[in-house]
């Protein structure tokens, strides 16, 4: 994790130096702008050279979470008179990188790409061609302790006219990836998602859907619907747990209003019917549960949470107002 060695415990006093990049690097950690959340240890190779190994892992850069497969990155040739500081770096895009310092008698770190992760930082000294244990310092600030915010959603995202599935978490990549060994045995992820309805055309029945790594762990249909110009609010609440690395067990609640009966716009205020009668059964305001044996320490996974509407019509509309997952 991150740190620095005492005077006299690196291969060389420099890497003592506490600078001012590492501190800003430290900051933004501890902030969870840019952090490590599981893996990306770097280590020198059995039989070493000028690469270093990095594990995999999963990181926050911006806020942002993205998956980082392992491998290697190469630490380029060093200079022929004076030593150098390099950086090892996820960037903003999830790649794993070398930020490259310059060589000097007493050289200092190079500035980081905007919203880098930091993993560790190599003291390359003058002529090297090996990188060792001893040369790499650990700058991961790790962040373990939940909550830890995966996702968050804070623009309306409206889609109409469509019998596809939509997807009301994450539209734009279709569900939330998970990197590989992060949702592992004992941690919690907990989904919040609210919006509304507009169900105006035909009789609509609308279908809740719940994939995890590509198994389907629920999916129900409601009754068909009332046309009504008032739209119906709805908000879904729930836990996908890691009873282990390939054993997850879903709860969740669907608060919604009753799609059967006529709505009735509220007094003030959005979408909302406090006077409505329990006329039938339906999908909504109801608990709901599955299970899935997915190896979430074998590959990326996504969480999918959809709806889908039976009707295709411009007049039946889903509007996801914000969105969260979190991991416990």
């Amino acid at each position: 994790m991150w740190t620095i060695p005492d005077k006299g415990e690196g291969q060389n006093d420099l890497q003592s130096i506490c600078f001012q990049e590492y501190l800003e690097a430290l900051v933004a950690g501890i902030d969870g702008q840019d952090c490590v959340l599981k893996g990306c240890d770097c280590t020198a190779q059995g039989s070493p050279d000028m690469t270093v190994a990095v594990a995999k892992g999963a990181v926050l850069t911006n806020g942002v979470l993205k998956p980082v497969t392992a491998g290697n990155v190469t630490i380029g040739t060093a200079d022929g008179s004076n030593p150098r500081l390099d950086l090892i770096v996820v960037n903003s895009s999830g790649t794993k990188a070398v930020r490259a310092g310059t060589a000097a008698s007493s050289p200092k770190p190079p500035a980081r790409t905007a919203n880098d992760v930091v993993l560790a930082v190599v003291y390359v000294p003058a002529s090297d061609t090996t990188i060792s244990s001893a040369q790499i310092v650990d700058m991961r600030v790790m962040r373990t302790r939940g909550p830890l915010l995966l996702y968050k959603t804070t623009t309306a995202e409206t889609t109409n006219n469509t019998s596809s599935a939509v997807n009301i978490l994450d539209k734009t990549n279709s569900g939330v990836v998970i990197p590989s060994g992060l949702f592992t045995a004992g941690r919690i992820l907990r989904v919040r998602i609210g919006g509304n309805l507009l169900l105006n055309s035909g009789t609509p029945a609308l279908t809740l859907t719940v994939v995890f790594g590509g198994t389907t762990m629920f999916a129900d249909q409601s009754v068909s619907s009332v046309a009504d110009a008032d739209r119906a609010a709805w908000h879904l609440d729930l836990l996908l747990v890691a009873q282990g690395n390939s054993d997850q067990a879903l709860s969740g609640v669907l608060w919604l209003q009753p799609l059967d009966v006529a709505r009735a716009a509220p007094t003030t205020g959005g979408p909302g019917d406090l006077g409505f009668a329990n006329t039938s059964d339906r999908l909504g305001n109801v608990n709901f549960a599955g299970s899935a044996a997915v190896d979430s320490d074998a590959a990326d996974r996504t969480l999918q949470v959809q709806f889908t509407m039976s009707v295709q019509n411009a007049s039946n509309e889903v509007v996801v107002e914000g969105a969260i997952v979190e991991l416990l």
